[in-house]
């Protein structure tokens, strides 16, 4: 008599979790702008809290010490002048070598044509060479619109995917709550749960915790090497600002494709004020390098960091950007490392559970 009413007991309980999963499920979907936004600012704390931590441990006249939120602040404040500093140099040059480079496109296309029809004239090609370059003058400015047109709908979709994320400004402003009281965050949130379930819920974000500092060390580290790598190539084949495009390409890194797109434009547009060579050549070095760490050295360090399998790895950036585009790539490998994390954790316990209950 027992066994039946423990099994219809049981089944609407397991109903039940299963709807709360799926309404879960729908909020964090409808949410996901809001949630990629503080998974960013969770990951920009994890990235300065050392830093803020050094801060914090300097030492004052009369034994004094530095709050954590003045540190915090203090670093934040920094990080944001820095980035500004960067962009007022960096810009107005490459708003100056985009002018330029648009200002040259009949001038470089004409010597190209003159080139191409020399070639093929010589090599008896003149009949299909001929022909085709007519064509190609004759639908340039349709080629250029649509150009322009796809160049400006990217652009604004970028934007608009900005504004969904509330604004970038937000993003250093909740890092800096993170930062400077990150205890109290976490209490607070924790208040809006059941007290029988405080503990897990504190397990589970301990483990996400050092997820998240794996991944940031490794994605340091990734950062880095490709950064120094292509500003000192740079550099040897004479582009101008070649470290600081380094800045830039480490920067990049960090959002996988749409990262590599803005930096190899950037490096065009910087080689191209030396010449046309320096800018194909630069972008091809870039991508040769790019290709060599992200084959080689990203799924190595990021695995070891993260203790992934290249395989998943590769994965779950593919899932990542299927889902959410850019922003699903950059939270492809932290939250492959916060899920394999979660499951470490809290599988064991349930097989501990489950053999206590089969005694």
């Amino acid at each position: 008599m027992s066994g039946p009413r423990a099994s219809g007991t049981v089944a609407p309980r397991g109903t039940l979790l299963a709807v709360v999963a799926v309404l879960l499920l729908l909020i964090a979907w409808a949410l996901r702008d809001l949630l990629v936004l503080v998974t960013l600012a969770l990951l920009l704390a994890y990235v300065l809290d050392p830093v803020v931590c050094a801060v914090e441990r300097l030492r004052l006249p009369r034994g004094l010490r530095v709050p954590r939120g003045l540190a915090a602040g203090a670093v934040m404040l920094t990080l944001v002048v820095a980035l500004v500093w960067l962009l007022a140099i960096g810009a107005p040059r490459l708003a100056a070598e985009f002018g330029g480079f648009i200002q040259r496109i009949p001038e470089t296309l004409g010597r190209l044509v003159v080139q191409v029809r020399a070639y093929g004239a010589s090599h008896g090609l003149g009949e299909y060479v001929d022909p085709a370059l007519d064509g190609l003058r004759r639908n340039a400015p349709e080629l250029l619109q649509r150009g322009a047109g796809t160049f400006a709908g990217w652009i604004g979709r970028l934007f608009g995917t900005l504004g969904h994320l509330l604004g970038l400004v937000l993003l250093p402003l909740l890092a800096f709550y993170l930062l400077a009281e990150r205890e109290a965050v976490l209490e607070s949130a924790l208040g809006f749960v059941p007290e029988e379930a405080r503990e897990r819920l504190r397990v589970a974000g301990r483990a996400v915790e050092r997820a998240l500092r794996s991944y940031v060390r490794g994605q340091g580290v990734v950062c880095l090497i490709m950064g120094a790598t292509t500003g000192v190539a740079l550099a040897v084949i004479g582009i101008p600002l070649a470290y600081l495009l380094g800045v830039v390409v480490g920067v990049a890194e960090i959002v996988p494709y749409l990262g590599f797109a803005v930096a190899a434009a950037a490096i065009a547009l910087t080689g191209y004020g030396v010449s046309p060579f320096h800018a194909v050549l630069g972008v091809a070095l870039y991508a040769v390098i790019n290709n060599l760490i992200g084959y080689i050295v990203t799924p190595r360090v990021m695995g070891r960091h993260l203790k992934l399998h290249p395989f998943v790895v590769t994965l779950s950036v593919l899932a990542g950007a299927q889902l959410l585009g850019p922003a699903g790539v950059l939270l492809a490998l932290p939250g492959a490392a916060v899920a394999q994390a979660l499951i470490t954790e809290f599988a064991p316990r349930r097989e501990a559970a489950a053999g206590a209950g089969e005694r």
